[in-house]
């Protein structure tokens, strides 16, 4: 078992000071655990960052304040894109205002179909008349063909007009949803200049002040939302010792005479580099009150309880699991249980009557 650095500083000094030459085992409880050290945090923490370049026009929040989700947060400078913004609202209603039927546009088309479509009424009277007449052959087959090939072009012409309103009002339509577009566009990048929270937290840190300049990507405020989390940083040789829901001891360097109790929650499959440790988190059983995001931490997470342990003091123990005993010669083997800086368990080999001394 690993302590808190605390204990074990003061634990071997005890031993390497004040180590009786003799003793004799003994029944108590012994605890396995393994040792972690960590921060808090805040379950849902999250950094704000800038999205595109530009000066820090305003910063609206400091640390320590109390935020809800969508607040605004800080607002950098943006005067060409509010041009930008302004030049597609104006692209926009210019769209809609010629999608009105008397637009230019539209109006002209509809006057040249309604003198098509009188055109094509008359021809086709003229038509029918001719049809008539040369039925009796009161008109020449000429003067038919023409008044049949006349009615024929304006029907034609009709067409061709009306096919052109239907492709002029859809290009139009066509416009106005591009023009709609790119505002959309323009109004979601001039949201970038507007950093709002994504949720209900605490301002933790403020990394940047008014006139600033920010590039994007650059890290802005630290907040933090949701429940406190204890991140706990464990050594790769201990980390298959350490299971979901195991009771784990908390001591904050904030309030260094209190210990908290806890449960592993969760432990990450990766190995962290940048810490060359594995990564857990643990869950307070009952939450201290006016917890710090950032606060340091050390943990014992408990691997096994025994009480009524037969066990000796570790010093006691030489290489290769064995002990010397007052009035024998040569060295004991014995098995080992629990480990401990201060005691270690013996499972067999020993009585409670033996009396254990030091190698001379």
């Amino acid at each position: 078992m690993k302590c808190f650095v605390l204990m074990a500083v003061i634990t071997a000094a005890w031993m390497s000071c004040k180590q009786p030459p003799s003793a004799k085992p003994e029944r108590r409880e012994i605890v396995d655990a393994v040792f972690g050290s960590g921060h808090l945090e805040n379950r849902d923490q999250y950094t704000v960052v800038a999205n595109t370049d530009g000066y820090l026009k305003a910063v609206y929040v400091s640390e320590g304040d109390t935020i809800r989700k969508g607040q605004q947060l800080f607002h950098l400078l943006n005067d060409v894109q509010q041009t930008q913004v302004g030049s597609a609202r104006t692209n926009l209603e210019y769209a809609q205002t010629n999608t009105v039927p008397t637009s230019p546009q539209l109006a002209q088309l509809q006057i040249q179909i309604e003198q098509a479509r009188d055109k094509a009424v008359v021809d086709s009277q003229n038509y029918r008349r001719y049809q008539r007449l040369s039925a009796t052959q009161a008109a020449s087959k000429t003067d038919f063909e023409n008044a049949r090939l006349q009615y024929q072009t304006s029907a034609a012409n009709l067409a061709v007009l009306q096919k052109n309103l239907a492709d002029l009002q859809r290009t139009l339509r066509l416009n106005v949803e591009n023009a709609r577009s790119q505002l959309q566009i323009q109004q979601q990048t001039n949201n970038y200049y507007n950093l709002s929270s994504t949720a209900n937290g605490i301002v933790l840190a403020v990394n940047k002040k008014a006139g600033d300049y920010v590039r994007k990507g650059d890290a802005i405020a630290q907040i933090g939302a949701g429940h406190p989390v204890i991140k706990i940083l464990i050594a790769e040789d201990d980390v298959q010792r350490v299971k979901e829901g195991q009771q784990t001891l908390v001591s904050l360097n904030s309030q260094k005479d209190k210990i908290y109790k806890a449960a592993i929650t969760k432990i990450y499959p990766a190995f962290n580099t940048s810490e060359q440790a594995f990564t857990a988190e643990a869950q307070f059983d009952e939450q201290p009150a006016q917890l710090i995001n950032g606060t340091q931490l050390q943990v014992n997470i408990i691997v096994q309880d025994k009480k009524n342990a037969l066990v000796i003091p570790s010093y006691f123990l030489q290489s290769g699991d064995s002990v010397w005993l007052k009035n024998k010669k040569g060295k004991v083997p014995v098995t080992t249980g629990i480990r401990t800086l201060e005691w270690t368990e013996i499972t067999g080999g020993l009585q409670e009557s033996d009396v254990l001394v030091l190698p001379k």
